[in-house]
């Protein structure tokens, strides 16, 4: 027996199980482990101290905020429409509002797959263009708004959902070409794929937002189209990566039995290989969709404002400057959610393969 081993002889059996369970069996581990649920206490306290304890309810006036040493809520309260919606008109927030239903209703239906894959398309679809009418205006009645006012949360939702979507089929595409025998189908993919994965996002960024826009200006590209296309490119070749390892997973042996009962290569791969690969590839795929919608915020460095931008502006007003931390930790719960919603997504459809 080690040196280290506890001495529990004079308490009973189940205290002495369950000490060794929780605690560790060792002086140490039982030192470290409890070392380090007494600081998991005290910031679990100091937290809801200044949240709760010496905060400012969200109802209660404003001024109480000056004799308080915690959060200040009517902060959210006054400026929670700014964080969201941004510079959009103040007349006409109530079509971001409904754009940011429609696309997390139409993100919702789409990670739980509670609609049939063709539903889920058109849903898409109405969901785009309620996108595009409702934020640029100019139809129905509706004043025109310019791209440079589509702050917040609905730039958020859109490039978040719309370019992980798409980098879906945009990287099975790639990880089909890579696993091709042909030479001049392979060596392009692996080309676009590493160089993409090599480059920093915001690199790509820079390049999508100010050198695709002088590329394509017959067509009028607006920076949040160029953001999108980068942003489908550069999410591809993750996902492309994540569906290689689901490739590599299936032996050569499936392709040969489905030879061998006379399947065509499209059929086996839609009837065989692709379920097995999606399989193997959902934990990789579900952490690359979590890690490619944080890392959305990024386009505040190249101009457009998500709500890390929208917040820098709420406490940018003289008389809230220091409320930075609650509009930080507002922008922090909106993506913790978004992020544990695609993390439960991830897992319900696990458990559904488990039983195919």
């Amino acid at each position: 027996m080690s040196t280290n081993a506890i001495s529990l002889k004079r308490y009973p059996a189940n205290l002495k199980r369950w000490i060794a369970q929780h605690l560790g069996a060792s002086w140490p581990v039982m030192t470290i482990n409890i070392s380090v649920i007494l600081v998991a206490v005290l910031l679990t306290w100091l937290c809801l101290d200044w949240a709760i304890v010496t905060g400012v309810a969200p109802w209660a006036p404003a001024t109480q905020c000056a004799d308080s040493g915690g959060a200040c809520w009517p902060f959210l309260v006054e400026k929670g429409p700014l964080i969201l919606f941004g510079t959009f008109p103040y007349d006409e927030r109530w079509r971001p509002a409904v754009v940011s239903l429609v696309l997390i209703g139409t993100s919702l239906v789409t990670l739980f797959q509670w609609l049939d894959w063709r539903w889920q398309a058109a849903g898409w679809v109405l969901a785009i263009g309620c996108f595009g009418t409702l934020m640029g205006g100019g139809i129905a009645g509706l004043p025109m708004v310019p791209n440079a006012q589509w702050n917040g949360l609905p730039v958020l939702l859109f490039l978040g959902a719309c370019s992980l979507a798409c980098a879906l089929p945009v990287g099975l595409s790639l990880a089909l070409a890579r696993q091709s025998t042909r030479r001049w189908l392979s060596r392009p993919a692996v080309v676009v794929i590493e160089t993409l994965r090599g480059i920093p996002m915001v690199a790509v960024l820079f390049f999508g937002v100010f050198v695709l826009p002088l590329l394509f200006s017959g067509w009028r590209l607006s920076p949040v189209h160029a953001a999108l296309i980068v942003l489908i490119a550069f999410h591809g070749a993750y996902v492309a990566e994540d569906l290689r390892s689901g490739f590599l997973s299936v032996g050569s042996g499936q392709w040969d039995a489905c030879k061998a009962v006379g399947l065509s290569h499209l059929q086996s791969l839609k009837l065989v290989i692709l379920p097995q690969v999606g399989k193997a590839a959902t934990p990789a795929l579900t952490n690359t969709a979590i890690g490619g919608f944080k890392d959305t915020s990024l386009i505040v460095l190249v101009g457009l404002h998500d709500l890390l931008s929208t917040a820098k502006m709420s406490f940018g007003d003289a008389q809230w400057q220091k409320q930075a931390l609650e509009a930080y930790v507002f922008v922090g719960l909106i993506f913790f959610i978004v992020s544990r919603g695609i993390a439960a997504a991830g897992r319900r459809l696990e458990r559904l393969q488990q039983k195919w």
